[in-house]
């Protein structure tokens, strides 16, 4: 079964400049995982991702279907982001 939503978390280091990494998305990452595979099981997928070029503006993630940037992220926002990729998954499951 292929997922509804999926969020791409930015897990990309580099040395000598600012990443996202250093802003703590692994930790972040890891929540949100293991959140969704216990609270939505395949329907949301988290996924670390290489850099998406903005590593300037705190965490980036990207969501799909949505296709749109979720950015200034830090991992205290994790139930900010939750909600939001609920949010998402239901808009899929109605349309």
């Amino acid at each position: 079964m292929k997922s509804h939503v999926e969020l791409h978390v930015c897990n990309y280091e580099r040395k000598d400049d600012e990443n996202c990494i250093q802003k703590g998305s692994k930790e972040l990452t890891d929540k949100l995982k293991k959140w969704s595979k216990e609270t939505h099981g395949k329907d949301i997928k988290i996924i670390r991702s290489g850099c998406l070029g903005k590593c300037s503006e705190g965490i980036a993630m990207a969501c799909y279907p949505e296709k749109k940037f979720i950015l200034e992220a830090t991992p205290d926002d994790s139930k900010e982001i939750k909600e939001r990729l609920e949010e998402a998954l239901r808009k899929v499951l109605e349309s």
